[in-house]
């Protein structure tokens, strides 16, 4: 509760912030093959409702390795004061696969976009260069997917789907095990640097209906998903605000 608290004041107590994030924080999905926008992403709710200005620098596949490595968070601090905060949004791409490669050798050795250590060492790299030079990092968890109809609808759309589920080994349900590794990561990085984070992940997976949150992807949130995710952000910031006011607790 703590680490959400802080993280809700991170992003609210100024006016403006930056968001590096991927599709689904810019409000992008997939459908019948073809990418899409939401109407009104979770990020554009947000920043509505509590009259922030939104810096939205999200792209469809986007990863954290691409922007460490194209030295975006350099130029973030070179652009911006000391105190602005930024947040990451980053994690779904790194951990996944270049499926048509995969399918070539399923039983060989296979990387991720980015591999699981290299995707924490760079999330802790990142951290540490923000706060050393007085910028606030914000972290997000990842939504849920859903394994069935992602390799139904993309996995297959882009390669021979048995040959991917001999690297499944039968069991699709591996998609979502891998990138639950992802963002346990992230939480974790988040607890062992202290630093703000806002884990809306959990409470969308109690949700018996969270699928119809989905896209036809199954990993791409849809204009209800959205809603949610920014139902709980908010609750979040809100909560905080009353515990600051003397009317909630922490």
């Amino acid at each position: 509760m703590a680490n959400e608290i802080k993280a809700a004041f991170s992003l609210f107590q100024k006016k403006s912030l930056t968001v590096f994030g991927d599709s689904i924080s810019k409000g992008l999905y997939l459908e019948k093959g073809q990418i899409r926008r939401i109407g009104r992403s979770a990020v554009s709710v947000l920043a509505e409702k509590y009259g922030v200005t939104a810096d939205n620098f999200s792209s469809y596949g986007q990863t954290l390795k691409k922007c460490w490595e194209k030295g975006h968070f350099e130029r973030f601090i070179g652009e911006t004061e000391r105190g602005s905060v930024l947040a990451i949004a980053l994690g779904g791409n790194d951990c996944d696969y270049r499926w048509d490669e995969v399918a070539k050798n399923p039983l060989g050795a296979q990387r991720p976009n980015t591999p699981l250590p290299e995707f924490e060492s760079i999330l802790r790299k990142v951290i540490a260069l923000l706060r050393e030079n007085g910028r606030v990092p914000v972290l997000f968890s990842l939504p849920p997917i859903d394994s069935q109809r992602y390799f139904r609808n993309v996995i297959c759309a882009r390669a021979d789907g048995e040959r991917v589920m001999e690297f499944f080994r039968g069991d699709v349900t591996n998609i979502a095990r891998h990138q639950e590794a992802y963002n346990t990561a992230i939480l974790k990085a988040a607890l062992e640097t202290d630093c703000a984070c806002i884990d809306f992940r959990t409470e969308l997976l109690l949700m018996p209906d969270y699928l119809d949150c989905l896209a036809d992807d199954g990993i791409h949130p849809n204009e209800r998903g959205h809603a949610e995710i920014a139902r709980i952000i908010g609750n979040v910031v809100d909560r905080y605000a009353g515990a600051l006011s003397g009317q909630g607790a922490i």
